[in-house]
């Protein structure tokens, strides 16, 4: 049995299992989905993705990526959820979105991460939430934009001896 973490008007966000990980795996192996990464994933490395930022998370933090399912018809959108990531300020809790493209548009990666900036400020009582966004993905910035109260740009860096790429945080601070 899965385990709920979040319900919102239309969408429920449970902790994500194995058996999410083929239609995951659509996601992350699809050049749309994946037009603003690096490149596409295989099987094997969406496993390992999922591994670190969902199934170690949930023990090691209390949080992770989460399953997005609409409450209505109990499908699978996509995921959504809150990771550790690398920013100009250290390591900080992250809010990620990925949503097979048929339900994009639809106002669901807005719903479903305002409901986990609410949740990290409230229940799970963090300070900061922050979304990192790649300048060229205004969709991206579009749902960021939407869910924090303030943007700043810095430089993140992929490899030590890169000079770093620019990319937009999206911020959040409990009040």
């Amino acid at each position: 049995m899965t385990r709920d973490i979040l319900s919102t008007d239309r969408l429920r966000l449970r902790e994500i299992t194995p058996a999410d990980l083929p239609f995951l795996h659509r996601i992350f192996g699809d050049e749309e989905c994946m037009r603003y990464y690096p490149g596409i994933k295989t099987f094997d490395e969406t496993e390992s993705w999922f591994r670190r930022l969902a199934f170690d998370s949930y023990t090691n933090h209390g949080f992770g990526l989460w399953a997005v399912v609409d409450r209505k018809s109990g499908a699978l959108l996509g995921d959504c959820g809150i990771t550790l990531q690398e920013t100009s300020a250290g390591l900080e809790p992250e809010i990620g979105y990925h949503l097979w493209r048929d339900h994009w548009g639809k106002g669901y990666a807005v719903e479903a991460a305002t409901a986990c900036r609410d949740h990290a400020l409230k229940t799970l009582g963090l300070a900061r939430i922050v979304s990192i966004v790649r300048p060229d993905n205004i969709p991206s910035q579009r749902v960021a934009g939407r869910v924090h109260r303030r943007r700043e740009t810095f430089l993140k860096s992929a490899r030590p001896d890169d000079s770093g790429t620019e990319f937009y945080l999206y911020i959040t601070d409990r009040t």
